[in-house]
């Protein structure tokens, strides 16, 4: 009977020291820094904008269509609920990915904001820019006043859809902060947030479906992707875990690793945080 006493009390010291040892390694694979694929990352606490993953945080990249999250806030900022826009020969034109607008067409406020999100549209960027700026020059002066505003001084704006230009960069970091700014605006992120909607304009009825699969993490919420052959591909989604809230960025990816980066970056920033009193 002492003997079996004995092999019950080894058994149980040896299962608990085998426990303790698995839950340090889970323990340590959460706070191991994830390596990414991308060049450049961050990962910043939505609410005090802390930084809590940095890969080049600070370096100056290529936003691609990231850019449109401030095109939407500036809009969201200038023009009242239910105001009509009027679509231009030049803005008609734009290189696609595009909704298809014609010259003269009109569009309200909210139903350009749907298309330029969500279905990442470079000629209703250019109707937004014109007709709250008058021009796309005007409305880069705007979008660059704006940074100067919030104190970012690694972000410079020539066009409101992000499409290439050689002096039109962002950092991770000021991406993830301008988003942070956006979220703040409900117009902004209730559209950044829909995974499917109707857009209407004068000439034309649309249903239209977000770029991003809100499917593949829980955890989302909203988000904007972007690409463009000099960018690669660029992702920033606000991401929420309980009471902990998360604003990633990731610049210069694959398309196969974008949404893994984002993913990374997120899941090692909760770990990170404290939870919040819901007091």
């Amino acid at each position: 009977m002492a003997n079996i006493k004995k092999i019950l009390i080894a058994s149980l010291i040896a299962l608990f020291v085998m426990n303790a040892i698995f839950s340090i390694k889970v323990s340590t694979a959460e706070m191991e820094v994830p390596q990414i694929a991308g060049e450049y990352g961050v990962a910043i606490d939505a609410l005090t904008g802390e930084v809590l993953y940095n890969k080049n945080a600070h370096s100056r990249a290529f936003p691609a269509s990231m850019t449109k999250v401030l095109t939407a806030t500036i809009l969201d900022e200038r023009m009242k609920d239910g105001e009509m826009l009027t679509v231009s020969r030049n803005a008609a034109n734009q290189e696609c990915i595009c909704f298809g607008l014609t010259p003269g067409e009109r569009i309200s406020k909210q139903d350009a904001m749907k298309a330029l999100l969500l279905l990442s549209a470079n000629d209703v960027a250019v109707v937004i820019a014109e007709n709250v700026a008058g021009s796309e020059p005007g409305f880069a002066e705007l979008m660059n006043q704006k940074v100067k505003q919030w104190g970012l001084k690694n972000s410079h704006f020539i066009t409101p859809s992000g499409l290439h230009h050689p002096s039109h960069y962002s950092t991770p970091y000021d991406m993830a902060f301008i988003t942070k700014e956006a979220i703040n605006h409900p117009n902004v992120l209730n559209v950044m947030s829909a995974q499917v909607t109707e857009v209407h304009t004068s000439r034309q009825d649309r249903t239209i479906s977000h770029l991003i699969n809100f499917l593949s993490n829980p955890h989302v919420i909203a988000g904007k992707p972007g690409f463009t052959d000099q960018a690669q591909h660029t992702l920033v989604e606000y991401l929420k875990k309980g009471n902990k809230e998360v604003i990633s960025v990731v610049m210069k990816s694959d398309k196969k690793s974008k949404y893994k980066d984002i993913q990374a970056m997120a899941n090692y920033t909760f770990v990170q945080m404290k939870t919040r009193s819901t007091h």
